[in-house]
């Protein structure tokens, strides 16, 4: 039966897929890179690897957040301040993306769709990170009620 725990026990899975990918994508991104780039030169080829392996500490923050978030998920420790921390955590990872993205864009017009999906991503992080943080201050409230 399908449950929320079921859920939250494949997003862990799914996330160290995406572990295992984004290892695998850094060791081959410049093949792949030179193999996509052949034809545009050296110069702009380099830009995009700088900007994907400045987007690299980021993503594997995100994805430890992730995993970190899940477990707590997975042990009931839903409301509480690592939680809100974890959701920070990712919308700054997000924020950084955009920001790097936004920066390499002028150089390579698609970046910039990557950074207006992670701007809007770091929004509705956010957004999320404020609802759950009220949540734990009324959790922490209801606690020391009588």
């Amino acid at each position: 039966m399908y449950t929320s725990m079921t859920s939250a026990r494949l997003t862990r899975a799914l996330t160290v897929g995406f572990c295992v990918l984004l290892l695998a994508l850094m060791i081959l991104f410049p093949r792949l890179l030179a193999f996509y780039f052949a034809y545009l030169g050296a110069s702009l080829q380099q830009k995009v690897m700088l900007a994907f392996y400045l987007c690299c500490p980021a993503a594997w923050a995100a994805l430890v957040s992730i995993l970190l978030l899940m477990t707590n998920i997975i042990h009931d420790r839903v409301f509480t301040a690592k939680t809100v921390f974890f959701m920070r955590l990712l919308s700054w990872c997000c924020a950084w993306v955009a920001a790097v993205c936004l920066g390499f864009g002028f150089f390579w017009a698609p970046l910039l769709v990557f950074a207006l999906g992670a701007a809007f991503m770091t929004l509705i992080l956010r957004v999320l990170k404020s609802v759950l943080a009220r949540a734990v201050a009324i959790k922490e409230e209801n606690e020391l009620t009588i």
